[in-house]
């Protein structure tokens, strides 16, 4: 098991480096059967499903009035130890997913209190604690910096990137 969610981090860690500003997410939706991927943002037109049940990750970057661009290979547990790949089909134009129904998880395993702050910069001003383990939806991406908000709409800021896990099925460590 270890062995194939080490291979699928791998993979998911080169589709995030070969896309600078990338972020690696998973569904995380409570509102259907399915999330709904479009052919552009805003208005674009639905071309692709993909299960809320399912464990799907995938990479995403450039955000446009909360849509996420989806980028490299998309992945899909299928039980503990194995994933399956799957494409996204009905666009030549690219596919593109809304932040509130993708997720990532904070890295504070071992108790740390991690600081959204006002800007993306390390000094800047704190505006939310985080305190513990827990789920939050990326909103925007800047260099290492990604915006964003907790699931429970209470917090909304910045964090770094390194403190963030797009693995849906295992911690990132």
């Amino acid at each position: 098991m270890k062995k194939k969610l080490f291979s699928l981090s791998v993979m998911l860690l080169f589709t995030l480096l070969c896309n600078a500003q990338a972020l690696g997410v998973y569904i995380f939706d409570k509102d259907g059967p399915y999330s709904n991927v479009r052919n552009s943002p805003n208005n674009g037109k639905v071309v692709d499903r993909i299960p809320v049940d399912a464990s799907a990750m995938l990479g995403v970057e450039n955000p446009v009035n909360g849509w996420w661009r989806i980028v490299g290979d998309c992945y899909d547990a299928i039980g503990e130890e194995d994933f399956e790949e799957f494409k996204l089909k009905g666009s030549t134009t690219g596919y593109w997913i809304h932040y509130s129904v993708i997720a990532v998880g904070t890295r504070n395993y071992g108790g740390q209190h991690l600081s959204l702050r006002a800007e993306p910069k390390a000094r800047s001003r704190v505006v939310y604690t985080i305190k513990e383990e827990t789920q939050v939806r990326p909103v925007e991406i800047k260099g290492d910096w990604v915006k964003v908000k907790t699931i429970d709409g209470k917090g909304f800021g910045w964090i770094e990137a390194d403190w963030l896990c797009g693995n849906s099925v295992t911690n990132c460590c």
